[in-house]
């Protein structure tokens, strides 16, 4: 369980049973002609559970995002394999794929947008108020009295600036090329 991949698959294994189920067991009741049923799985069932895996996926604080590779790429595509979805037309397995992956996507956004069940996610927790009373501090703690600002006059600071001779500033710039070097 070190290895953080293995972990993120572990994660991700109750939404593709989940998934994978609808995906590649509902196709059974479509029948081998077109239909209401087809369309209604096709068009309700599997975007929905797209959606909603995606969205429980993402509301669990997941922060990666590996199960857009599994939902719409794999179970679909398995699924259209399986039971000869493609036969048909295989741009539409195509179009199905990209719309089952746009919806698992927009459901681990809604799930990114849920407050609910995550730290901190309560309302009076979200607004942060100051708190009303003053920190506790230990004895060791205390800071020592500062001493009150005393502003400095101008024309002192200009007497400094005019003690400085060039043999000053030569030892300086000397210093400095001496520990570049």
């Amino acid at each position: 369980m070190n290895d953080p991949i293995e972990k993120r698959l572990r994660e991700l294994v109750p939404y593709l049973i989940i998934c994978g189920v609808i995906f590649l067991l509902l196709p059974l009741f479509m029948g081998t002609k077109t239909g209401v049923a087809t369309y209604l799985i096709q068009l309700g069932a599997f975007p929905l559970t797209a959606l909603c895996c995606g969205a429980f996926y993402k509301y669990k604080k997941k922060k990666n995002n590996i199960l857009l590779c599994f939902v719409a790429p794999v179970l679909y595509a398995l699924a259209a394999l399986l039971y000869g979805m493609w036969r048909a037309s295989w741009y539409t397995v195509l179009i199905y794929i990209a719309a089952y992956f746009l919806c698992t996507y927009l459901g681990m956004m809604l799930g990114d947008v849920l407050p609910a069940g995550k730290k901190g996610a309560s309302v009076r927790d979200m607004i942060k108020k100051p708190s009303r009373r003053p920190r506790r501090v230990n004895i060791e703690e205390e800071p020592a009295a500062a001493e009150p600002f005393q502003p400095q006059d101008p024309a002192e600071d200009n007497d400094l600036d005019a003690s400085t001779t060039e043999e000053d500033i030569e030892a300086i710039l000397d210093n400095i090329h001496n520990r570049k070097s």
